[in-house]
């Protein structure tokens, strides 16, 4: 089967292989994969960038996929051949002694791995994953759509379970990426009133998706107004809560800025640096400062409903590629030429 590969820890070091279909060890399930996304931690892997050092030097990419069973190894099972899944990508064996799964947290336990940097992802034509971490796709939910449950998932946890976002509240999202987006459509879901962020640099793809999806947009960059004084002709006094998605240093050191006293700040990027935060600037509004990190299965059965309710338009995020022109739409995620890629990986 084809796969693209890691097979360096090195910049870019990453192509299309033939390589062997999977073999089953014990509970596992053989995945004809449909569609796989990439995710920002693919594209932080294929720059081999600081902070993604346990990522194998050999290793098939990929964990946001959809696909159908072909074949499966488990007794008595709750799954069946041709019967159409998701992945849940960080995945840590359900253990009652753990109290990360004890308290609903496995993405959090020690035990954690991410399939696809930790061990082959979905990025080929085949992928084997243990039944524990499947879930069904809703019946009418496209296949290339049920790729971004994973990201949803993320998204939902952030806005559920770590921002608590409610009815009218505002709430400003920064960057524009897959991310932000999805939390800012998971926020007004909710109905709160959301406002994107970007740089110039995000205007053509990110926030012209974020306007056809009906968000106003503000744009920020060294020769513009500040954020916080956007922020305030939108929201006076401030906003009730910041989700930063952007990974800059800077706009989560100056989130406090343009959020009201008492509101809340998460960060649900991953920074490439240690952040000069100075927070007695936080003290002083008592401002939450919070993050977010992945998600478990709760989460991915929210994005569903979410799914469900036409809530998310995959003509306004998703730009497909073939399994073969992997490395084009990693290039093109780099560039912030698409908003999502997803590979369809029987192409």
């Amino acid at each position: 089967m084809k796969a693209f590969r890691r097979f360096a820890k090195k910049e870019r070091a990453a192509r299309l292989e033939e390589v062997a279909i999977p073999n089953l060890q014990k509970n596992d399930v053989l995945v004809k994969v449909s569609h796989c996304g990439i995710c920002g931690s693919d594209l932080h892997a294929w720059l081999n960038h600081k902070g993604y050092e346990s990522v194998l030097p050999e290793v098939t990419f990929g964990h946001e996929l959809s696909g159908t069973i072909v074949q499966s190894t488990v007794q008595d099972g709750k799954y069946h051949v041709g019967q159409k899944v998701v992945m849940i990508a960080l995945q840590t064996q359900h253990d009652p002694s753990d109290p990360f799964c004890q308290n609903g947290l496995p993405q959090l336990s020690p035990r954690r791995r991410v399939q696809g940097l930790h061990v082959d992802g979905g990025m080929a034509e085949y992928i084997a994953v243990e039944e524990e971490f499947l879930l069904p796709i809703p019946e009418g939910l496209s296949m290339e759509l049920a790729a971004l449950t994973e990201p949803l998932s993320v998204a939902e946890h952030c806005i559920e379970n770590r921002t608590s976002i409610q009815k009218n509240d505002r709430v400003v999202v920064s960057g524009p990426g897959i991310i932000g987006m999805l939390c800012a459509i998971s926020a007004r879901s909710r109905g709160a009133e959301v406002v994107m962020v970007g740089t110039e640099m995000d205007e053509e793809i990110r926030l012209s998706a974020a306007k056809k999806l009906g968000f106003e947009t503000i744009v920020v960059g060294p020769q513009l107004t500040p954020l916080c004084k956007q922020v305030e002709e939108k929201f006076p006094g401030g906003a009730d809560a910041l989700v930063e998605a952007s990974g800059a240093p800077v706009a989560l050191s100056e989130a406090w800025r343009s959020v009201r006293p008492n509101g809340t700040v998460t960060a649900i990027a991953l920074y490439s640096r240690t952040i000069d935060l100075d927070l007695t600037q936080f003290l002083r509004k008592q401002i939450d400062l919070r993050t977010s990190y992945a998600s478990s299965r709760p989460d991915y059965l929210r994005a569903f409903e979410l799914f469900k309710n036409g809530q998310v338009n995959a003509e306004d995020l998703i730009s497909n590629y073939q399994l073969k022109d992997a490395e084009q739409g990693f290039k093109d995620s780099e560039n912030l030429r698409v908003m999502k890629a997803v590979l369809n990986c029987q192409k």
